[in-house]
């Protein structure tokens, strides 16, 4: 690994919160908090650009293009608030918790080209933020925080979240909150980050000692970093997807910020290579678990291999997996809004699954205009669909198909809160394809509530079965004009 100091700036003030913005046009902007209430903002070489006032009330910075529409915004944690301040200085978001923020990112983990957010809390409590200010995810830990990240660990484009508690403890989630693997990297962080290559994820700590140690994913010490003094705040950035060289920022005690530039961190070892498989693995199985045990039919966590009511194994979703899904749903969604902003496509989508999923947007459409699964093009920020393929059997419903499905419906949903729809579809003859595409639609636009999980939709009890029926039937009709 070759580590080479670039730049010691000298600083008023104590800065207790960097910042790296990786930029699409491949530069790098550095953001700094210090206690002289100044953020200031530096190049990857320490050139300082601009400074401000700003309050140091702020106990956290990131920088991400929140609302999606190509200009930057600041977030940070101001006491118990989350706060999003857009580039006309404008306030967006302000969220109140439970809790003081302590520790925060934003990145884009789900390809609809606006930034999530995620906070930790002096509670121990983490929660990630879709960029619609809607609640992907909350988790506990159970030591206090020392810091949280946003990161592509697997290297599939679907971001992870990374909690780092003060004991030492690193928790892999997927963007879904789900744990993908822990690991140990020695007894204490004050300070972390993440150091994400092409080949390799390195993570960097620091404690109450001037230097700095770098760990590999299995939780082996690769080398280490004298910085001086003690280091107060940390921050890492990669300029570009294909570069080899990434940037670290340090601010450490003695009123210095410090930038370095690493490179050459070699091939990933066999046994990293193992591990990124396992947590790949270990992801792939969360997501077709069942989240309804198949025996005793109680809720259940995919975290866990076994139900904890009745002790059974947990069924593995085997002909329905989470992209299939969120393919089918792509599909339905945008043959009603074939011109549709990424982001809300993304906020539509989310409202279909039957549960919190890590995927990526961008990613998904690509593959399904290459497959021929979908015609259309992304253009910019928005996905334009160019033709929309016409499920056959589409009719419109005559009175007596109406009533066979109003009664059908009765029927299967008599004291029970779920209807299989291969049943379904066999009882009224309306198309399987058909109902779960209105079904989805349904879904995304808040017009019912429920969960479509396989081919099993079940009701929210706060759904009422003469509305849902009636919704279902207008939909069904809207489709076959």
């Amino acid at each position: 690994m070759k580590i080479r100091a670039v730049a010691s700036v000298p600083i008023a003030a104590n800065v207790y919160s960097v910042y790296v913005r990786q930029r699409r046009d491949s530069s790098t902007q550095v953001f700094s908090l210090d206690y002289g209430d100044r953020l200031r903002v530096f190049d990857a070489k320490g050139t300082l650009t601009s400074t401000r006032k700003w309050s140091s009330k702020v106990r956290c910075i990131a920088v991400a293009d929140v609302e999606g529409e190509g200009t930057d915004s600041l977030v940070g944690g101001v006491g118990k608030k989350v706060l999003v301040v857009d580039h006309r200085g404008s306030t967006v978001w302000n969220i109140r918790l439970e809790s003081d923020v302590i520790a925060c990112d934003a990145r884009d983990i789900d390809g609809d080209d606006a930034a999530e957010v995620v906070v930790a809390l002096e509670n121990n409590r983490v929660v990630l933020y879709n960029d619609d200010k809607d609640t992907i995810f909350t988790r506990n830990v159970d030591q206090p925080i020392a810091d949280v990240w946003l990161e592509d660990i697997t290297h599939d484009t679907e971001l992870e979240t990374v909690i780092a508690d003060k004991t030492g403890k690193i928790t892999i989630l997927t963007a879904a909150g789900y744990q993908l693997r822990e690991l140990q990297l020695g007894d204490r962080i004050m300070v972390f980050a993440v150091l994400s290559f092409e080949k390799r994820t390195l993570f960097v700590t620091g404690d109450l000692s001037p230097t700095l140690r770098v760990w590999d994913i299995d939780g082996n010490e690769v080398t280490r970093i004298d910085i001086g003094d003690i280091p107060r705040a940390m921050a890492t950035g990669v300029p570009d997807d294909i570069s080899d060289i990434a940037y670290l920022v340090v601010s450490t005690k003695d009123r210095k910020l410090s930038f370095w530039e690493i490179g050459q961190t070699g091939k990933a070892s066999r046994t990293e290579q193992v591990i990124l498989q396992q947590i790949g693995s270990t992801k792939e199985i969360l997501y077709r678990r069942a989240i309804k045990c198949g025996n005793c039919g109680a809720p259940t966590s995919p975290e866990a291999a076994k139900c904890s009511a009745c002790g059974a194994a947990l069924q593995m979703i085997e002909e329905y997996v989470i992209e299939e899904y969120i393919q089918e749903s792509i599909d339905s969604i945008t043959s009603k809004h074939n011109i549709i902003k990424l982001k809300e496509l993304d906020r539509i989508l989310r409202k279909t699954l039957p549960r919190p999923a890590a995927y990526n947007l961008r990613r998904s459409l690509q593959a399904m205009i290459q497959c021929n699964d979908i015609d259309g093009h992304i253009d910019g920020s928005t996905f334009v669909r160019t033709e929309t393929k016409k499920l056959k059997g589409i009719r419109k419903l005559q009175e007596q198909d109406i009533s066979k499905i109003r009664s059908t419906l009765y029927s299967l949903l008599q004291g029970t809160d779920s209807v299989d729809v291969s049943r379904m579809e066999r009882e009224t003859g309306v198309d399987r394809r058909i109902l779960r595409r209105t079904l989805i639609i349904l879904l995304g636009e808040g017009a019912v509530k429920g969960t479509l999980e396989g081919d099993l939709f079940i009701l929210d009890e706060k759904m009422d079965l003469r509305d849902f029926t009636e919704k279902l039937i207008e939909e069904l009709n809207a489709q076959a004009r």
